[in-house]
């Protein structure tokens, strides 16, 4: 399989391309610096562009079988909305893949980003209504996010994490579409397992899984 992996150097990105490469597929990682990614990998190729170039995009994608976005907005308290620069790398990617007739994406964000099979409990109300209070850029940018995600003609998949700072991996990891019990904690590792595993399964096509541990 073939992957292009955007937000490739940052923390759960980083794990997703070791992952992957672990596995045996062919990465391409882009990123906005040419030395940000210390990986040294037979299979791994760099593109190196800023997220809304579209040229550069387009060069990434082209031949993958399916497209992974790690990308994550800065945790910012302050109270004025400003750009959104991940919306916009959202926004460029579900284009270019669209004009190229590449049609799987994996794209990471929290439950701010609501499941049509989402009901109230914990999981799925407390994280929106804790990132409008206290990071109301980075809920701005899931809310663009899931517009563009609902308007696009991909087969995506919107992995939810919650907290994503528990150091163990557990015994694995479960999900919740919304519809279940879940949990508020999820390693870095585990939410990459499952962005990862997520590549091959069609049955997750349009939905919104919420990983956590076991």
């Amino acid at each position: 399989m073939k992957l292009t992996i955007f937000g490739a150097t940052g923390q759960i990105g980083q794990i997703v391309v070791n992952q992957a490469l672990q596995a045996g597929y062919d990465v391409t990682a882009y990123s906005r610096r040419p030395d940000a990614l210390s990986i040294d990998h037979k299979n791994l190729h760099i593109v190196v562009g800023n997220l809304t170039d579209r040229e550069k995009i387009k060069k990434a994608i082209k031949g993958s079988d399916a497209v992974l976005s790690a990308l994550g907005p800065a945790l910012s308290m302050k109270r004025k909305v400003s750009d959104l620069p991940i919306a916009e790398a959202h926004k460029a990617i579900i284009s270019v893949m669209e004009e190229i007739g590449l049609k799987r994406f994996i794209t990471l964000a929290t439950p701010t980003i609501q499941a049509t099979e989402d009901v109230k409990q914990l999981v799925t109300v407390l994280p929106s209504i804790m990132a409008k209070i206290l990071y109301p850029t980075g809920y701005a940018e899931m809310k663009a996010i899931e517009k563009l995600i609902r308007n696009s003609i991909l087969n995506w998949t919107v992995v939810r994490i919650i907290n994503p700072n528990v150091k163990t991996i557990g015994n694995g990891y479960a999900v919740s579409f919304g519809d279940t019990k879940g949990k508020m904690n999820v390693s870095r590792y585990n939410a990459a397992k499952c962005m990862l595993d997520a590549a091959q399964k069609d049955e997750w096509i349009h939905k919104m899984p919420i990983v956590f541990n076991n």
